[in-house]
């Protein structure tokens, strides 16, 4: 039985009420959706990126995986380690992944047993004030922070002062004017004028030229260099000319340098190759404590030596890695380079680590270094040296792999020039200061 309904317009009333509140319900709902796809989507972007971090990460470890297992003998081709530049004269550019993580870990430096850091009676340096100062800037209170009255009037009494030592970076513009006079004579004089009508200042000529010779800088640097710190406009071309003719105006002074370094009683001296175009050239040094003298040839033979110092340097004690071409220089002694030895006898460490003849080797030198190091070099200790080693590269390694022979060969060679740093404390025993020289032109 179906009751009447006798208030249509309460029943109509609560309908729309009902009807709101699922409309609101149902937008509350679809923005709560909204809110949570947005997470949904967010939260997929950082699956993604992590699966990416991780394959690529799976991918580095099995590449340095793979290159460990040749290293460690897995594979057939080689049994032998890698050389790298730790155990030999590879340079780090040339390092696979494998050999630089290991290298990053490893050193051929020994602990001293020194904290790290300045050590003790280190001698620091402090910033020091100038008597006359460029400039002098007066800080004077012109109020009284009490009462307000102004203190133009009152007498001042210095309190402190600070310099500020700091650099100013401006372009000045000098207009030279050059002027005639007619004598009575009748005789017109000039001054000697440049024919040019603007032209850049021996300094920023200087600063171009340290730039790009000192710190290595390529020419489109240099050029926004000037402009940035300047806001003045300078080509690269414009660089390039100014390089060009302080070179040609350098030769003099590099051609005494030359004849400086022939005269010198110690030089180091080193080589590396170089692309010229596309052909492989040499960088050559000879370098003193106060000279450096580098020059560049197609030849990595006496031809290249000869063409520099054809008389070689017969003054001189050479200090040098084991390049035939060097000893072949008339000159007044060697030092073969130690430092060249100790990594190619870590090689030998690492191609085979059950025999210690390497390892002999190794401590012998060390030992010779540590002697000079801490002056208490004698004649009996030197020949104590000479006479271990002499022992040491008597014995056969027959029974090793070939690279102990191949390595104690070399040494035989030149075992005369091994401790030439204990008689005279004024050769080094290694070539690294050369090394250090010539790699500026690498970077270049």
């Amino acid at each position: 039985m179906v009751r009447p309904c006798n208030d249509i317009d309460n029943v109509l009333q609560q309908i729309c009420q009902r009807l709101r509140k699922l409309e609101k319900s149902d937008s509350e709902k679809t923005e709560e959706i909204g809110r949570l796809n947005r997470i949904i989507n967010q939260k997929n972007v950082e699956i993604h990126n992590l699966k990416t971090e991780l394959a690529n990460s799976k991918a580095r470890v099995s590449e340095l995986e793979s290159q460990l297992d040749e290293n460690d003998g897995s594979s057939p081709s080689s049994d032998k380690p890698e050389k790298n530049s730790s155990n030999s004269s590879v340079p780090p550019s040339k390092e696979s992944i494998a050999a630089h993580e290991l290298r990053r870990t490893k050193s051929l430096r020994k602990p001293s047993g020194r904290p790290s850091g300045g050590q003790s009676g280190h001698k620091g340096n402090t910033l020091q004030t100038v008597s006359t100062p460029n400039r002098i800037v007066r800080h004077e209170p012109e109020y009284c922070k009490c009462c307000g009255r102004p203190l133009g009037d009152v007498k001042y009494r210095k309190i402190r002062k600070t310099q500020i030592v700091d650099i100013k970076f401006v372009m000045e513009t000098t207009e030279e004017q050059y002027y005639e006079k007619v004598c009575e004579c009748g005789c017109v004089n000039n001054c000697d004028a440049p024919n040019c009508r603007i032209k850049y200042g021996d300094n920023l000529r200087a600063l171009i030229t340290y730039l790009s010779v000192v710190q290595c800088m390529p020419f489109k640097r240099i050029a926004e260099l000037i402009s940035d710190l300047c806001a003045r406009k300078i080509s690269e071309g414009t660089v390039q000319n100014i390089l060009k003719e302080s070179s040609k105006k350098a030769s003099s002074a590099y051609e005494e340098i030359r004849k400086k370094v022939e005269l010198s009683p110690v030089v180091g001296a080193d080589e590396t190759g170089a692309a010229v175009g596309k052909e492989l050239h040499w960088n050559w040094i000879f370098q003193t404590d106060l000279l450096t003298y580098v020059y560049q040839m197609k030849s990595r033979g006496m031809e290249a030596i000869d063409s520099k110092f054809p008389n070689g340097l017969p003054n001189t004690t050479l200090v040098t890695d084991r390049h035939r071409s060097y000893f072949n220089m008339k000159v007044k002694n060697h030092q073969v380079c130690l430092a060249h030895l100790l990594r190619n006898a870590e090689y030998l460490n690492e191609l085979d680590t059950e025999q210690d003849w390497s390892r002999r080797f190794i401590h012998l030198i060390g030992h010779a270094i540590n002697i000079r190091r801490n002056q208490k070099i004698t004649p009996r200790k030197v020949k104590i040296i000479k006479t271990k080693m002499k022992k040491l590269l008597g014995e056969s390694l027959t029974h090793l792999d070939d690279e102990f022979e191949k390595f104690k060969k070399g040494i035989l060679k030149l075992q005369e020039y091994l401790f030439t740093f204990l008689s005279d404390m004024h050769v080094p025993y290694d070539n690294n200061a050369s090394e250090r020289g010539v790699r500026k032109i690498k970077i270049k």
